[in-house]
Parts: C-alpha cells; sequence; structure tokens
C-alpha cells in the first residue's frame, strides 16, 4: 500500500497558522481504542482560539483491532502504521514528527494530558536551536495520584521539529524490543550539546492519566516488558558514543516500515496571521 502524509495533490490546505504540533502514538490490542478518544475528546473541550492553531498528530502503531475515528472538531492528522512491529514508539514517534506541520512539537506518550495553559504558553514561546524543553507534573501514578510537584517523565517534552529530524531522531535500530530507545534519545541529544530546560518548576503542568481515563485492561498493550535484548543494544551505542560521538552511534535507521492516514480534520476557523515581521523582506532567501 502506498504512504501517504498529506492528501492526495489535488487537496489544497494552508496550514500555516498552526503554532504547534502535539505528536502522540498509541498500541492497542485488547477490546477497544477508548484512551485515544478520550484523550481528544478531552482536547476538543479547550479554548477554541487554542485548538484553532494547534494540530494533533496521532500514530497508530499497527493496532490489530478495527476501529472508526469520529469527528473531533480538531486539526487532526489519524496515521496507521501497516506492520505490527513490537515496541515501535521509536518509528511512530519519528512518523509523527516527520507528518507535524509546525516546527514546535510537544512528543508526548498516550497516559499523559496537557494542561489547557501549558498549551497555550508553548503555543506562544520562542523555541531555541538546540533546547530540548521538558515540564513538570502534578499527578502520577507510583503516588497514587496524590497533587505534588513531580519530575517529567523522560519520553515527554517539547523541541524543533528541524532540530528533530536534522538529527535523525529516534533510532529505530531499538524497535522489534521493548525499552531504551528514550535512554539512548535523551543521551544522544546531550551527546550532541543539545540543553534540556524546565519551562517553570511553580506552573505550565501536565498529568499522568488515572486509570478511569486509560483502562489498561481493554483500552491498552499487553505486550511483554522484556528489556534484556535492547540493554544490549543500549550498551553497545553508549560505548559506540564514547569512542566515536554521538552521530557515528545512531543507526540512521528511519522509518522502515509503510503506513496510510486514516483521517486528517480540519477546524473550521482558520485565523489570520496578524504577526508582521519587520524588515522580512531584508531576511528573505
Amino acid at each position: 500500500m502506498k504512504s501517504l502524509i498529506t492528501p492526495p495533490h489535488f487537496i489544497t490546505r494552508d496550514y500555516s497558522h498552526i503554532k504547534l504540533s502535539y505528536v502522540t502514538h498509541f498500541y492497542c490490542d485488547q477490546n477497544d481504542i477508548n484512551s485515544v478518544l478520550n484523550l481528544l475528546n478531552a482536547y476538543a473541550k479547550y479554548d477554541p482560539e487554542l485548538l484553532d492553531i494547534m494540530e494533533f498528530v496521532i500514530i497508530d502503531d499497527g493496532s490489530p483491532l478495527k476501529y472508526e475515528i469520529p469527528d473531533f472538531n480538531l486539526n487532526l492528522r489519524w496515521i496507521k502504521i501497516n506492520e505490527d512491529i513490537k515496541w515501535n514508539q521509536s518509528g511512530a514517534r519519528n512518523l509523527g514528527v516527520l507528518s507535524a506541520k509546525s516546527d514546535k512539537l510537544i512528543i508526548t506518550d498516550l497516559d499523559h494530558i496537557f494542561y489547557e495553559d501549558t498549551l497555550k504558553f508553548m503555543a506562544n514561546h520562542a523555541f531555541k536551536e538546540h533546547e530540548i524543553y521538558k515540564f513538570r507534573r502534578t499527578h502520577i501514578h507510583r503516588n497514587n495520584f496524590i497533587s505534588g510537584n513531580y519530575p517529567s517523565h523522560g519520553n515527554v517534552f517539547a523541541m524543533s521539529r528541524g532540530d528533530f529530524l536534522k538529527y535523525f531522531g529516534y533510532d529505530e535500530e531499538f524497535a522489534g524490543n521493548y525499552g531504551y530507545e528514550d535512554n539512548f534519545c535523551a543521551e544522544y541529544f546531550d551527546a550532541l550539546g543539545f540543553k534540556r530546560k524546565y519551562i517553570t518548576k511553580r506552573k505550565y503542568f501536565y498529568r499522568e492519566r488515572d486509570d478511569n481515563d486509560v483502562n489498561r485492561k481493554s483500552s491498552y498493550h499487553s505486550l511483554n516488558r522484556d528489556d534484556s535484548q535492547n540493554k544490549i543494544i543500549y550498551e553497545k551505542k553508549i560505548e559506540k558514543m564514547k569512542k566515536y560521538g554521538a552521530i557515528v552511534a545512531h543507526s540512521r535507521m528511519f522509518l522502515n516500515f509503510t503506513w496510510h492516514v486514516l483521517s486528517e480534520q480540519f477546524r473550521k476557523n482558520i485565523p489570520e496571521n496578524t504577526i508582521k515581521k519587520k524588515f522580512w523582506l531584508l531576511n528573505w532567501r
């Protein structure tokens, strides 16, 4: 099947008003995909002015389930990977970033949700080159969802799409087995000189979703979390990185699968760009 990232060429669409791309992925092999639908329904209730300038990129990582995608009144691109590759988070995230229409990305797991004010802030925040942005969480599973000020999950962050793709994104050599793709990604970008910065430790949070919203017995996956194989790959890559540098340690494996677009939805309102950049003609190339 032919892989598609955008609609056929005869459909024209201007994405220049999109200021922030929200990228996440899922694999459901149980009863339903309600964990995904609940997340998007929650976001669909946010401030319309925010939703007008945001897009949601959802990657189905080869789920065996059949389902229908409702209309969420979001700027939404829902893509399905054709092959069922176990633990293909690295590939799913690479595909999500490649498909995004904004240079500003939030990359996150399905079991987390961002607060409205955090997304508003990030949509207007000036991303800098070679910076990766982190956020703190208000509720997490391991502390029984007691309200607090908790560190970020390692695989949830924001950064420039250009920077991500320039350095090959996640290493898909980890796909097929569980674990360590996030550890290596973090250490890889650190070795390249990227700086990880918390947006703030006092506001602009996100939270882990509770069991009522993500039912891990009916709307999740049942994959085995054996990380022994990927630990071997990780240790070899870290050793290579120490000897020869970060770029050499990355396999350059990227999108070793096919995919197709299941749904592309658009909000009716397209806000005009009211920000005029002074002397833009002088900076044009």
